[in-house]
């Protein structure tokens, strides 16, 4: 198998979906009393579902611009349990007072670049063919000893952090075009590269946390960013000084960036109430 081809070694965690979702003023006929029980009923919910333990957590983020009036992110541990959420929601009550106007699906993932190129390199020092059985078990057994960690754990089952109630969210894509091909270049570029990048983001440990999730053959892109911060202007200096990252100015595309602040669940009553 050719260095180039060989895709980076990822552990995954929970799912997550992401909504997007409009509340329409209500209409002049309606009786007032009966929106603000379904809201109510709507905001009891999702307090519920602020910590699930092991099964994960929702979120309600008050967006500003971006086209939509709040975001949803659901983490859950399995697609069932994502589709389970979206159930509940779009048969609730409410749902005849919300507009969900677009989603994304992916799954928490922690790339592992370096790690594979380590373990290609041993393997080949030794050997062993890449794809082979042998490689096979050499993966499993790496796999399975990173999952004792608490460091990948925390990545893999990531909470919202309490002391950021700002978020950002944006899909993107690693480019393909001839000559500026991410998929082609060689797993030893891909690794340094992608250390550069990580180099980068530490630099505002304490400052920004983040959530990377995969959607290849999820959703339209390829990975999600989702970010909190303090300070909504730690993401615009973030994602200035990663665009000068040879990662991002040579290979990285970008949809839309949203961007918004969390309703504690306390707060969610007061919220739909206006």
């Amino acid at each position: 198998m050719s260095d180039a081809l060989v895709p980076p070694l990822a552990l995954h965690g929970w799912y997550m979906l992401t909504q997007f979702v409009d509340l329409p003023p209500a209409a002049g006929d309606e009786d007032a009393e009966a929106r603000r029980n379904r809201l109510e009923d709507l905001a009891g919910l999702l307090a519920g579902w602020d910590d699930l333990g092991q099964g994960g957590w929702s979120g309600l983020y008050r967006l500003v611009g971006g086209g939509s009036d709040y975001m949803l992110l659901h983490l859950r541990p399995d697609l069932d349990g994502l589709g389970e959420a979206e159930r509940t929601l779009r048969r609730h009550d409410s749902a005849r007072d919300l507009e969900v106007t677009g989603d994304y699906l992916s799954v928490v993932e922690l790339g592992l670049y370096g790690h594979t190129l380590g373990l290609a390199r041993r393997a080949e020092k030794e050997g062993v063919e890449l794809g082979s059985e042998g490689w096979q078990e050499r993966v499993e057994a790496f796999l399975a000893e990173q999952m004792e960690k608490d460091y990948t754990l925390r990545r893999l089952y990531p909470r919202q952090p309490e002391s950021m109630p700002y978020v950002c969210f944006y899909p993107m894509n690693k480019r393909r075009k001839v000559d500026q091909n991410w998929y082609t270049q060689s797993l030893a570029e891909r690794a340094r590269l992608m250390q550069e990048h990580g180099k980068t983001g530490r630099g505002y440990a304490g400052k920004v946390s983040q959530i990377i999730s995969g959607s290849v053959g999820l959703d339209d892109w390829e990975w999600a960013v989702t970010l909190f911060s303090h300070d909504p202007i730690q993401f615009k200096e973030l994602v200035t000084e990663m665009r000068y990252d040879e990662v991002t100015s040579v290979y990285g595309e970008f949809g839309d960036f949203w961007v918004g602040r969390r309703v504690p669940a306390e707060e969610l009553a007061g919220e739909f109430a206006g």
